[in-house]
């Protein structure tokens, strides 16, 4: 007769059940955890991509304009200039700019619409006799022109976050 002293235990008690759970669900949510931070690494790395491939474009299209004028409406495609709101025969000067709702979008027209979709590209145009900056909203401001200061900024549509900007100078001996 067996006694119930000599039986042997096989399988997990209740404690042992739950400890293995629980160290299953550490294991398995510490991953999942890494797999999500790697995906935001991802998308805000692709996000630096387009924005740097967008002011990259923007660049070019900027050397390309001649300057200084060999025709006076070749002065347009710099960028935006927008009015002071509190004078308007006053541009606003650089910090003043809201990216915002300064400035249309300037997104290239051959870019595919999921980057449309996406991103904001804003372009502004400061004008600079010598050293200082040409605020007069006149049409003689363009003859008094010896550089140009354009910013380049790209924004995320969807929180408005500037992911990139670039400054370049353009003088009448170049870029």
């Amino acid at each position: 007769m067996v006694k119930m002293n000599e039986i042997k235990k096989k399988g997990f008690t209740i404690l042992e059940l739950v400890i293995a759970i629980f160290l299953l669900a550490v294991v398995i949510g510490t991953a999942l955890l890494i797999m999500a931070s790697n995906l935001n690494v991802i998308d805000k790395s692709n996000d630096i991509v387009v924005a740097n491939a967008l002011i990259q474009h923007t660049v070019e299209d900027i050397y390309n304009i001649e300057y200084p004028p060999v025709y006076y409406d070749r002065q347009d495609d710099f960028g935006d200039r927008p009015l002071d709101e509190d004078d308007n025969d006053l541009y606003k000067e650089p910090e003043d700019i809201d990216l915002l709702t300064d400035g249309d979008d300037h997104m290239p027209a051959d870019f595919p619409d999921e980057i449309k979709n996406k991103y904001i590209l804003k372009k502004y145009d400061f004008r600079y006799d010598d050293n200082d900056l040409l605020t007069d909203a006149t049409d003689g401001d363009t003859d008094k022109t010896v550089k140009h200061r354009i910013d380049i900024y790209v924004l995320r549509k969807s929180d408005k976050a500037v992911l990139l900007e670039e400054h370049i100078l353009i003088s009448r001996d170049g870029l």
